[in-house]
C-alpha cells in the first residue's frame, strides 16, 4: 500500500504568509500544497474541486474569517483536518479556542519577531510535529477503513496490516505495560493535579465542566500552550463549568473548588508563604522535556508539600511531560490516573506513564469526571 502524499490548502488573507507557509509545507517531504486562498468564501469553493486532507486556516480575514469557514467546513466536509493559524493577541486566542471546540485539529501562533529568517524557523517548527502527527492519523484511518472492507486472507489485506505495523506512532503502537498491584487510593485527597497537551483544549472542556461545585479541593493544570492562549482557555472553560477556572497568578493563594491553569510559556511551581499558606509562583526558568509551562516541574513542586494525598491525572498529549512528575509524586503518596488511548487525540503522555509502571488506573474521556468526583469524595 503506497503512502500519498498528504495534500494541504493554505488559507490567509496576506500573500507573504501564504508563501511562506506553502514554502513550509512544501518543505516536508509527505505533503504538498494543492491550493491556496486568500478568505474562507474561496477557500470553500476551492476545497470542492481540490479535495485536500488539510487545510492550515488563518483566524481574521476580511468577507469569511477563520471562524466562520470552519464551522462550515466541518459541517460539509467533516473528514478534512484543520490547523487554526492564529495571530498573538487575546481576541484572536479567544477564537482561536472556540475554532478548536468546532473541531480544529491543532493550532499555532504567528511569530512576532522582527527576524523573518527566526520567523520562518519558528513556524517551521511548530507546524512540522502537528502535521506530521496529523499524516501518521490519516495512514492510520485509510488502513482502518481498507482493512474492514478487505477480505482477511487477501495480498491486499496482508499487505495493509504489515504497513500497520511499520508505522511508528504514539497513536498506533500497542503497548505492554509493567504489571503494578494496583494500591488502594487514599481516604482523603487534599488536590488534584492535571498535565495535558496536543487535544488538550477539547478534552479538558469534557472534563472540567462536569465536576461538581463541591469537589473540595483545588485543581492544578499544566496545558502546553504559549503565552496569551492559556487565559483564553481558562474563559473559555469557566464559562462552561460551576467551578471557578483562571489562569495563574505569582503568588496567588490556592482555594478548594478553584481550577488554576499554568500560564503558557512559564512554569508554575508550588510553595508556601510566610504566613503557611499555599500559593503559586511564575518563574522563566528553562524549558523541561522542551516545555514550558511543564507538567514535570509542577508536579515536583507539589510532592514537597502533599503527601499520601494527590490525585493526579495525565490526559492526551505528545511526549513524556509529566512521567517523572507523577514518579516523583508516588514516592510520596500519588493515587495515579491516564487517560485511555481511544480516548486520547494524542496518546504519547498516557502512554510513557503507563509504560513505566506509573498508572493505577486507565479511564475512558466520557468517564473522567464521574471517576474524578468518585475518589476524591467517596475515596472509591
Amino acid at each position: 500500500m503506497e503512502n500519498k502524499l498528504l495534500k494541504v490548502m493554505i488559507v490567509d488573507d496576506t500573500v507573504i504568509y501564504r508563501k511562506i507557509l506553502k514554502d513550509i509545507v512544501n518543505s516536508f517531504n509527505f505533503t504538498e500544497v494543492i491550493a491556496t486562498a486568500s478568505n474562507g468564501e474561496i477557500a470553500l469553493r476551492k476545497i470542492k474541486t481540490n479535495k485536500p486532507d488539510l487545510v492550515l486556516l488563518d483566524v481574521e480575514m476580511p468577507i469569511m474569517d477563520g471562524l466562520t469557514t470552519i464551522k462550515i467546513l466541518k459541517k460539509d466536509f467533516p473528514e478534512i483536518g484543520v490547523i487554526m493559524i492564529s495571530g498573538v493577541n487575546e481576541r484572536q486566542a479567544l477564537i482561536t479556542m472556540q475554532a478548536l471546540s468546532f473541531g480544529a485539529f491543532d493550532f499555532i501562533p504567528k511569530p512576532i519577531g522582527k527576524n523573518f529568517t527566526q520567523n520562518f524557523k519558528d513556524l517551521a517548527t511548530n507546524l512540522s510535529p502537528i502535521i506530521n502527527l496529523f499524516h501518521t492519523k490519516n495512514i492510520v484511518k485509510s488502513i482502518k477503513k481498507n482493512s474492514q472492507s478487505s477480505d482477511k486472507s487477501s495480498p491486499l489485506r496482508k499487505s495493509i496490516v504489515k504497513k500497520k505495523i511499520e508505522i511508528s506512532s504514539p497513536t498506533t503502537k500497542k503497548i505492554k505495560p509493567k504489571v503494578l498491584s494496583v494500591p488502594k487510593p487514599p481516604h482523603k485527597f487534599s488536590i488534584l493535579v492535571i498535565g495535558v497537551s496536543t487535544g488538550g483544549p477539547n478534552s479538558l472542556a469534557k472534563f472540567i465542566p462536569l465536576l461538581p461545585k463541591d469537589l473540595n479541593v483545588p485543581i492544578l493544570i499544566v496545558q502546553h500552550m504559549p503565552p496569551m492562549f492559556t487565559k483564553s482557555l481558562a474563559n473559555h472553560l469557566n464559562n462552561k463549568s460551576i467551578l471557578e477556572v483562571f489562569e495563574a497568578k505569582d503568588k496567588q493563594v490556592i482555594k478548594k473548588n478553584q481550577v488554576i491553569i499554568a500560564q503558557g510559556g512559564k512554569h508554575l511551581i508550588l510553595s508556601k508563604s510566610n504566613q503557611n499558606q499555599m500559593i503559586l509562583e511564575i518563574t522563566n526558568t528553562p524549558p523541561v522535556n522542551s516545555c514550558r509551562p511543564s507538567v514535570d516541574v509542577l508536579f515536583e513542586s507539589v510532592s514537597k508539600y502533599y503527601k499520601n494525598n494527590v490525585l493526579s491525572v495525565i490526559m492526551t498529549g505528545m511526549g513524556a511531560d509529566g512521567t517523572e512528575g507523577v514518579r516523583v509524586l508516588k514516592s510520596s503518596g500519588c493515587y495515579s490516573i491516564t487517560q485511555s488511548e481511544e480516548s486520547c487525540v494524542v496518546y504519547g503522555m498516557p502512554r510513557a506513564v503507563i509504560e513505566a509502571g506509573l498508572s493505577d488506573e486507565i479511564v475512558k474521556l466520557s468517564d473522567l469526571s464521574k471517576r474524578v468526583t468518585s475518589l476524591i469524595k467517596l475515596g472509591l
